[in-house]
C-alpha cells in the first residue's frame, strides 16, 4: 500500500509535468527540465523505497529471531527464561520499529521538499541541454548487472590493451550523455562512450 501511495504521487507529478503541444519553445525547455527532475525524483524515490524495504526486512528478521528465541528457551530450559529478557527484546523491536516509522516520515518529508523545490527551479539554459558529443566514441547498450563505473573501467582496460595512454572519465561520459543519471542506469539503455584519443 505504501508503494502504491508513492507510485500515485509519482503519477500525479508526471501528470502535472506533461508538456503541452501549444507552448512556445521556452515552455518546451521548461517541460524538458521538469521531465528530467521527475526522472531524478523517480531515481531518488526508488532509492528511498529500497532503504525502507531493507529496514522493514530487518524488523521482520528481528521479530522472527525473537519468536525463535522464545520457543527455544521454553523448549530447552523453561524455567531459565526471565520475563525481563523477553521485555528487553520486545523493547528493542519497538525501538527499531519506531526508527523505521521516523525514517519513513523523513523520507516522505524529503520527497515533498524535493517536489516543491523542483517546481520552483528555473529551467536550465539551452546551452546546458545540448549534448556535447565527440566525433569518435563507442555506442554501448547497458546489460544486466552493469554500473557506469564498470562500463568505463571495461573500456579503459580495452584502451590500455591497445596501448593508448588516455583514459575515459566519468565526467566525459556524463557530458556526452546529459540525460544520464549514473545512479539509476537501466538495462537496455544506450550510452555514448567518448573516445579519449
Amino acid at each position: 500500500m505504501k508503494f502504491s501511495f508513492c507510485y500515485a504521487i509519482t503519477l500525479l507529478l508526471g501528470y502535472f509535468m506533461q508538456p503541452s503541444i501549444s507552448h512556445a519553445q521556452a515552455t518546451s525547455l521548461q517541460n524538458r527540465a521538469l521531465i528530467e527532475n521527475v526522472n531524478r525524483l523517480q531515481g531518488q524515490l526508488d532509492d528511498l523505497l529500497q532503504s525502507y524495504n531493507a529496514l522493514k526486512k530487518e524488523v521482520d528478521l528481528l521479530k522472527s529471531e525473537l519468536r525463535n528465541t522464545r520457543s527455544q528457551a521454553l523448549k530447552n530450559k523453561p524455567n531459565t527464561l526471565v520475563k525481563s529478557d523477553i521485555d528487553g527484546l520486545a523493547k528493542s523491536i519497538r525501538d527499531v520499529d519506531r526508527k523505521r516509522i521516523s525514517d519513513k516520515e523523513l523520507i516522505l518529508k524529503e520527497i515533498r521538499n524535493i517536489s516543491k523545490n523542483s517546481m520552483r527551479k528555473a529551467p536550465p539554459s539551452p546551452l546546458t541541454i545540448k549534448p556535447i558529443k565527440p566525433q569518435k566514441g563507442f555506442d554501448h547498450t547497458v546489460q544486466s548487472g552493469e554500473t557506469i563505473s564498470a562500463i568505463i573501467s571495461a573500456y579503459n582496460t580495452q584502451l590500455k590493451n591497445e596501448g593508448t595512454g588516455k583514459r575515459i572519465t566519468l565526467n566525459s561520459v556524463l557530458k556526452a550523455n546529459p540525460q544520464l543519471n549514473p545512479r539509476s542506469i537501466q538495462i537496455g539503455q544506450n550510452l555514448f562512450i567518448p573516445d579519449p584519443r
